[in-house]
């Protein structure tokens, strides 16, 4: 699936780092959010 730039993402969860499951559609009309993915280089991806 590719978004372009002002289109609505979907929505999905994720686990918190606190442990808990986190879904996107909790943040929607609080506030502006910011969605950045990575692959980062202790993971073996």
């Amino acid at each position: 699936m590719t978004l372009r730039y002002g289109q609505a993402a979907p929505d999905f969860s994720l686990p918190s780092s606190l442990g808990r499951e986190v879904t996107l559609g909790e943040f929607k009309g609080q506030a502006d959010l910011v969605l950045a993915f990575f692959c980062y280089a202790w993971g073996g991806i």
